[in-house]
């Protein structure tokens, strides 16, 4: 099931008619996917890459690896619940009014964010970041184009965020929502 219109959060109300330019054609649906699967390769490849030359024991490794996953998943959580929904919502209004539209931007502040993560923490750290950006981004992805392929816990969990803008602030976990109180029961 879909967000429509009227379901959407009443912040966003002002930006349901105005969006012309958004409307998805099967040129800019293939870009989305290109876009989006090319980042995801390029997110798993160089997470795999930086793993192996960790130069750490494997426990070591591994618990950076972890920090990473938690990390990354923590800061998409407070991302998108402080800042795309308060000190920069306009862009992301445009999202929650028309979901299905292709998202063809390519966030390139994370990859300068993993640059400076690897120059303080390690190649496992950001290994473990940069899986969970992927996963992520494939979440994503699938919530608004290809919901048969997500667990239905997940894509229920978003498609509630896309109703109620207030709650479901986790996209590719439900854990931060239950840990803040944000989690639409």
């Amino acid at each position: 099931m879909r967000a429509q219109r009227g379901e959407i959060g009443a912040e966003f109300q002002g930006e349901l008619s105005s969006c012309r330019a958004c409307r998805l054609r099967p040129k800019k649906q293939a870009m989305t996917a290109v876009i989006y699967f090319g980042e995801i390769l390029v997110a798993v490849l160089l997470g795999t890459v930086l793993f192996a030359i960790s130069p750490l024991g494997p426990i070591s490794e591994l618990s950076l690896f972890v920090g990473g996953v938690v990390t990354l998943t923590l800061a998409e959580y407070l991302v998108h619940r402080f800042v795309l929904h308060g000190f920069a919502p306009t862009e992301h209004r445009l999202h929650h009014a028309h979901p299905d539209r292709a998202v063809l931007t390519i966030f390139w502040q994370i990859w300068i964010c993993f640059a400076l993560v690897y120059l303080i923490a390690g190649g496992a750290f950001v290994a473990g970041a940069l899986v969970a950006y992927a996963w992520y981004l494939f979440v994503h992805h699938c919530a608004h184009h290809g919901p048969d392929k997500l667990p239905a816990p997940l894509l229920k969990h978003h498609q509630r965020h896309h109703r109620l803008a207030t709650k479901n602030y986790g996209v590719s976990t439900t854990l931060w929502d239950h840990v803040f109180g944000t989690m639409l029961r």
